[in-house]
């Protein structure tokens, strides 16, 4: 499916402005949407909002569904009466503009969640509504709060679980969900809150003329409602543990290859019940995302897959994925899919045969495009529209970061030349118009490269587990002539929106 010509904005919704140690969905949210729009742009690529592991990793998660309480707004808590504004008068004690401290948070926000449970189970207007999605979501929503509340109760992953819960005995489950009831029914309720706080964003953006570019990470951990929920999809030995897992070989930037440790999918049992898992999974994700990027693409024609017992991803092989099979089923269910795929790296013939099968859009990043000669994939004169260009993404450094520790190289000194950039401060401009003149049919750009920041604002390090999902801006770091500029550039490479 291919896209028309536009341009959007790369940052995650943690990374927003707000009074209460990270970014939400409340005014803050609504606020750059309105930023967005300000500045001709079309697309907000927000990233996964899904539950993030302690360090805030989206693309770490205990479940393929759901939404990170971490991100609902105390502000429209308030304004759907469940709080107070006395409630949230004291945060500006405990917050300031910087980076975020996730336990802190986290410590911070489930406070005032309990108190906003408590008022809802009192009594209030939303009660109504609560049941309608629970119904609505009975297929994820209620095992997700049973996964969540069994992992409050045991500390340990399902897999050590006792053989009851282990196993999902009917029994044992319904004996636990009424002797635990509120507990769980907290955690459905938090799920509701969320959903219906994304909603409105979603339905505000859409109105104002914006699209949302969600994603969706190929693999699943271990400890996941989803596959403690359907083993039977994935690689597990009869004690419920991978067998084999995922990674990536050994190429130029990882001499060792890369182990992952995430479970493979069972592609013949998927197949067998005719991928109906993913179906459900993408017609999810495509409610609450206009555009999906798919994580991985190369997964989705074969993995690199390694016995769990290895420890070393040069021992890997190719396992073949049944991809063409999985997106022609998908289409058959949903129609059109609006999907741009991740198909960056060392990407073989078959993925790009895959891809061009679908005519999804692929993706192309300037910062990899200047250690190759005129020849390299990733220069604007050697790709076409069905394409998302972006400066750079949220693995990578930011473009001042990345261009300043070239240091004295033919690499930069072929950037210079091919973007004849003028001032070496300016960079990020240079980059950026580079991407908004190029053909791809879509032009990302990260906010950090429109504010000019250097790796200070950098969102993730792959391979560290340290330091990482932490960046917020604030809109004061938004110099009015920045937006001036991005406003103009976007009209004049005829990236904004007709009307």
């Amino acid at each position: 499916m291919q896209f028309s010509r536009g341009s959007g904005i790369l940052v995650p919704l943690a990374s927003l402005p707000s009074p209460y140690g990270i970014g939400d969905l409340g005014p803050q949210a609504y606020a750059f949407v309105d930023w967005l729009v300000e500045t001709k742009q079309t697309y907000w690529q927000v990233l996964p909002f899904s539950i993030t592991n302690v360090s805030g990793c989206p693309y770490s998660s205990i479940s393929a569904y759901g939404g990170s309480p971490l991100l609902i707004s105390p502000e429209l808590l308030v304004e759907d009466q469940l709080l107070v504004p006395r409630d949230v008068q004291f945060h500006a004690y405990l917050f300031g503009p910087g980076k975020i401290e996730y336990s802190r948070v986290e410590e911070f926000k489930y406070f005032l969640f309990h108190k906003a449970f408590d008022n809802f189970q009192k009594g209030n207007r939303l009660h109504q509504e609560f049941a309608a999605f629970l119904k609505a979501e009975k297929e994820w929503c209620p095992p997700l709060a049973y996964f969540i509340a069994l992992t409050e109760q045991f500390g340990a992953p399902w897999a050590i679980w006792p053989e009851p819960f282990k196993h999902r005995h009917p029994d044992a489950l319904e004996h636990f969900a009424q002797k635990n009831y509120d507990q769980v029914l907290f955690h459905e309720f938090l799920q509701f809150i969320f959903f219906r706080q994304w909603e409105k964003l979603k339905k505000y953006a859409n109105n104002k003329g914006i699209k949302i570019i969600g994603d969706i990470p190929i693999f699943l951990n271990h400890h996941s409602m989803d596959i403690w929920q359907n083993p039977q999809f994935f690689k597990l030995n009869q004690f419920r543990y991978p067998y084999v897992v995922t990674g990536a070989p050994p190429d130029d930037f990882c001499q060792e290859g890369q182990y992952w440790g995430n479970p493979n999918y069972d592609w013949n049992v998927l197949g067998q019940d005719d991928y109906s898992w993913w179906v459900k999974r993408m017609a999810f994700n495509l409610r609450h995302y206009d555009i999906v990027r798919l994580d991985h693409f190369r997964g989705f024609s074969a993995t690199w897959e390694i016995r769990a017992d290895q420890f070393d991803a040069r021992q890997g092989y190719w396992a073949p994925t049944p991809g063409y099979e999985l997106f022609h089923r998908m289409q058959d269910k949903l129609g059109d899919l609006p999907i741009i795929v991740e198909d960056l790296g060392k990407i073989t013939p078959d993925v790009d045969q895959l891809r061009q099968h679908f005519n999804f859009p692929g993706m192309k990043v300037l910062q990899f495009a200047f250690n190759k000669g005129w020849n390299a994939p990733n220069l604007p004169h050697n790709f076409g529209e069905n394409y998302v260009v972006y400066t750079g993404t949220h693995d990578t450094m930011t473009t001042k970061g990345w261009f300043f520790g070239l240091g004295d190289t033919l690499e930069r000194d072929f950037c210079l030349k091919y973007t004849k950039a003028l001032n070496w401060e300016n960079i990020n401009w240079s980059l950026i118009a580079l991407a908004m003149n190029a053909k791809a049919n879509l032009a990302i750009i990260p906010l950090q490269d429109v504010i000019g920041l250097g790796n200070e604002g950098r969102i993730n390090t792959p391979g560290t587990d340290h330091g990482n999902w932490a960046w917020r801006f604030t809109f004061g770091q938004i110099a009015p002539e920045d937006s001036a500029h991005l406003r103009q550039l976007t009209i004049d490479t005829q990236r904004a929106p007709l009307s």
